[in-house]
């Protein structure tokens, strides 16, 4: 019932908005549009698909359904590797609904795509002071996002799913409701670990005043909640709680296809370097975001919706930028927020065209195959996005800078 108050957002009182016929249309036209261009490519299969997603469809049928919960991932037969356990809730659920696997899969994840595109307007709305055309291209822009199209269409990945999530606890964040910032955060982490992206921005919040920190036993609370069908079917505590860790131990190479900081050094390096310089980096990683965090909470100043959605990108595209083993998908949360940053001001847009040509490149690479493969300058790319996004977040603390009491 959350969930579906936050889609249709009751607060937003469309009359008194100034809502017209032809915004409405608009709305309508770009969601028709939108998964228009996404059914030729629910045909498409990804390697992703093809050596993952689509043996843990075949196992679940073969366990008949809910006996897939008790699989236990890496055992002896089991092909479920490194999701979390609401992922394979989901797998569950499509075995009881006759169709394409290939296609649920992609379906589930497009429904989320329309929920970020409705949760992007919502946060647009508030970011924009109420303007309804700003926020009408940001759902329009969302629905034929690249990054977001591929990502669901083709890939059948499911980072929509966790980032609809984020992506709501970032607008109670904007409101204030303390309650759903971490129930959300909570739940989009129980999908993916990737919605760890958003945390230096919380932190930041935390500092500022923003955000309570008292809430904040609501995230163990929701994540072992929804444990619970899974250890009911059979499943260890500590094994689901190990689950991530795992997945972080899985890779190796300094960067999986995302332009960052690594693209400069030599990928054929020994396993052992790289894991001496994977272990370095995080470290540094971590006291470069402690500088930011730092230095934001010693600046006095007025902390406006566009500085939350301006700090969110930036952090987030930082910390992707200077840690080690990011997989190219990795930018989809700052990518969607990247649209509210771009309908702000024409100057903006640039930073979205940018993320979104990087993205294209580096999605092309594991999905199509691309002529790029100097991903050094793509690297060079993001670090001038990171500046100019930097330089402006500096630029809205002076403009909003308030005198000493």
């Amino acid at each position: 019932m959350m969930l579906l108050d936050d889609i249709l957002d009751s607060e937003i009182n469309f009359r008194k908005a100034g809502v017209r016929m032809v915004d409405l249309f608009f709305l309508a036209f770009m969601l028709g549009l939108g998964i228009a261009i996404r059914l030729p490519l629910f045909d498409f299969v990804s390697g992703d698909y093809y050596h993952f997603l689509s043996h843990w469809m075949e196992e679940c049928h073969s366990a008949g359904g809910i006996g897939y919960l008790g699989i236990t991932p890496s055992s002896k037969g089991a092909s479920t590797i490194n999701y979390g356990c609401m992922y394979q809730y989901v797998i569950v659920l499509l075995h009881y609904i006759p169709g394409n696997d290939l296609y649920m899969i992609k379906i589930v994840s497009v429904i989320f795509d329309v929920i970020c595109a409705v949760t992007v307007f919502r946060i647009a709305f508030h970011v924009t002071g109420g303007n309804v055309q700003k926020s009408v291209m940001a759902f329009g822009a969302v629905m034929v996002l690249p990054t977001v199209m591929l990502n669901s269409a083709a890939w059948a990945q499911c980072d929509s799913i966790y980032t609809a999530f984020v992506l709501l606890s970032l607008l109670h964040v904007i409101k204030g409701n303390n309650n759903r910032v971490f129930i959300y955060l909570a739940l989009g982490y129980a999908f993916k670990q990737q919605a760890v992206f958003i945390v230096p921005f919380m932190i930041i919040m935390w500092l500022k005043g923003k955000i309570k920190a008292r809430y904040i036993f609501w995230i163990p609370v929701v994540i072992i909640f929804t444990m619970i069908p899974a250890m009911i079917a059979g499943r260890d505590f500590l094994e689901l709680l190990s689950i991530y860790g795992k997945q972080v131990s899985t890779y190796s190479r300094l960067t999986m296809n995302y332009p960052s900081i690594f693209t400069v050094v030599d990928p054929g390096l020994e396993i052992e370097n790289r894991k001496m310089i994977i272990a370095s980096a995080t470290i540094a990683a971590i006291a470069v975001l402690g500088f930011i965090a730092y230095y934001v909470r010693n600046r006095r100043f007025s902390v406006s919706p566009m500085f939350m959605i301006t700090l969110a990108i930036f952090t987030s595209m930082t910390a992707l930028y200077s840690l080690p083993v990011m997989h190219e998908r990795y930018g989809y949360l700052p990518e969607v927020l990247a649209v509210v940053y771009a309908v702000t001001g024409f100057k903006r847009l640039a930073a979205l065209v940018m993320m979104q040509f990087v993205s294209i490149v580096t999605y092309s690479r594991f999905l199509f195959g691309t002529t790029v493969n100097e991903m050094w300058l793509l690297s060079l790319m993001n670090l001038a996005v990171i500046m100019m996004i930097g330089y402006d977040l500096y630029s809205q603390m002076n403009t909003e800078e308030v005198a000493d009491a």
